[in-house]
């Protein structure tokens, strides 16, 4: 559970990743970092580009643009590779102690995840997390975060957590771990991080993690479970299977991206229009969520 070796080189003409301001210097949190490489892609990627990067998933931008993948990868990877050296030379550091504990929850959440994934036929990829101090995952346009993990599209080896934090690690681990199997196409934000949680939480209580009370003191993606909710109350009454069983059925429409469950419950143009409604801005409202099934 190590981060990735250091890329040999960066196929933009860019040394790092600029922040907004302009300048060429390591990022002071994991949010900085992620902004400073879509500032950095406006800069030196074609308008074209831009837009792929912008509206789809690297799957797809992997499967129908190879060479502009690669390029993106690899710029990602190095400047999240070189990010990672320098953010561990200074003198705050993981205690060994607080390592061990979270490397052996790690473990235990792969391994239920796996079993799960394998019970359902659904292909796993064995968790890969690097532990961060906190204070990387600090950023005054992200105060109100409790679910201290953070998944990087491009950057396909690992993903990101910080020990010692408020939120459970365990639910911080399944989420993230969710967000590293997904292979489907791209869906808006609200969709995937309410589908997303509300998995995780339901994974979470199903295989003992953590005691009820302390999930749902809990209360990240608060809005995004709230339509997440609806959607699944919706399969419920019109299929009348369980809300666990339409639980496993819209985590796995979110991961492989075949949408063909959720189109058979609701009809192709109603689901379409409830993709679009997460891709668009203030579009997730439950009262717009339930225009588009046809309620």
């Amino acid at each position: 559970m190590v981060a990735a070796s250091v890329a040999p080189w960066f196929s933009s003409y860019v040394a790092g990743a600029v922040t907004a301001t302009g300048e060429v210097r390591q990022p002071r949190n994991i949010y900085e970092l992620v902004y400073a490489f879509d500032h950095t892609f406006a800069g030196i990627l074609k308008a074209e580009e831009l837009k792929l990067v912008r509206t789809r998933s690297p799957e797809e931008i992997k499967e129908t643009h190879p060479q502009l993948y690669e390029r993106i990868s690899r710029d990602v990877v190095g400047w999240t590779d070189e990010w990672l050296q320098d953010v561990r030379k200074s003198i705050e550091t993981v205690s060994e102690k607080r390592l061990s504990i979270a490397q052996r929850t790690a473990e235990q959440v792969d391994g239920i995840l796996r079993n799960h994934f394998a019970g359902r036929g659904l292909p796993y990829r064995r968790m890969q997390v690097v532990f961060l101090p906190p204070r990387l995952f600090l950023d005054e346009r992200n105060r109100g975060k409790l679910t201290m993990g953070m998944f990087i599209p491009f950057y396909p080896d690992a993903f990101f957590v910080a020990v010692d934090w408020p939120a459970p690690m365990e639910l911080v681990l399944v989420h993230e771990s969710l967000h590293f199997n997904r292979t489907g196409v791209r869906l808006g934000r609200p969709l995937s991080e309410g589908i997303t949680e509300t998995a995780t939480r339901y994974l979470v209580l199903r295989y003992g993690l953590l005691p009820p009370r302390e999930v749902s003191r809990t209360t990240a993606y608060a809005s995004e479970r709230k339509g997440v909710d609806l959607i699944l109350e919706e399969i419920v009454k019109r299929t009348a299977r369980s809300r666990d069983e339409a639980t496993e059925l819209f985590l796995e429409a979110y991961l492989t991206g075949n949408q063909q469950g959720m189109n058979n419950i609701f009809g192709v143009e109603s689901w379409e229009r409830v993709i679009k409604l997460s891709l668009s801005k203030d579009g997730w409202q439950t009262h717009k969520i339930k225009q588009a099934l046809g309620n």
